[in-house]
């Protein structure tokens, strides 16, 4: 029987894929590559190419990022009508997504649209924060200290979040990030941060230090680690 398949191909590093992604992958007739904007690319798609059959088909669809939920809303219920095409066809279809298919994706959207008739298969991968935190060493909790992963937005009181949490992941920093940095510098948590542009891409850089960054300077792939009791002694295998 053939099956919709959700799969997280991880941050970056083609290495990280689980062995089950890669069978899965292998499986795949038709491959759902989700773009902001048409044209824009897959970052997902490149990190799983190699594993992918030669004779799969490739399907870019856009989803809408306009601020009205209506618009993105009818954007979604379009590509699912699209995916459903494929899958009546008989076709394995895959959804790639960048760190893991249940953690902020698009895929979780075309989830609550899909007809219920058809199997759905979701293959976890290595979130963000995950691959951050191995990187550099640094637990995320201890006993039994709090951990909230926040989608940084206008709506979010940060100071608030702050001052009743251990630990913070903030995800998409780059939508609301003076407002974050000014929460941090306020609840004097500037030095217990560790924040990270394009993790696990050749082109990840590493801040300890958000002093002299503005909004304007933090890229779309970037996530930011608050530890409100200190950070600084898990720096020790990380500098």
């Amino acid at each position: 029987m053939n099956k919709f398949y959700g799969i997280g191909v991880g941050v970056g590093d083609s290495s990280m894929l689980t062995l089950k992604a890669i069978d899965t992958l292998k499986k795949l007739d038709v491959v759902i590559l989700p773009e902001a904007k048409i044209g824009e690319g897959s970052t997902a798609y490149t990190i799983a190419s190699k594993y992918l059959k030669e004779n799969v088909a490739r399907v870019f669809l856009e989803f809408t990022m306009a601020k009205n939920e209506e618009t993105r809303k009818i954007s979604r219920e379009k590509n699912t009508t699209i995916i459903e095409e494929y899958l009546k066809d008989g076709k394995n279809v895959g959804f790639l997504t960048i760190g893991d298919p249940m953690v902020y994706s698009t895929y979780s959207y075309i989830l609550q649209h899909l007809n219920e008739k058809y199997t759905v298969e979701t293959v976890c991968g290595i979130p963000t924060f995950i691959d951050m935190a191995s990187m550099l060493n640094i637990p995320l909790t201890l006993g039994n200290e709090s951990l909230k992963i926040i989608s940084l937005n206008k709506n979010i009181d940060i100071e608030k979040e702050i001052k009743n949490s251990d630990n913070i992941v903030f995800m998409k920093v780059s939508r609301n990030f003076n407002e974050l940095k000014r929460a941090l510098e306020t609840t004097n948590n500037m030095n217990n941060i560790v924040m990270v542009s394009n993790c696990g891409k050749e082109n990840q850089k590493i801040y300890w230090d958000i002093e002299d960054i503005q909004e304007e300077d933090v890229e779309y792939f970037t996530t930011l680690i608050l530890k409100t009791r200190g950070i600084s002694e898990w720096k020790k295998f990380s500098l």
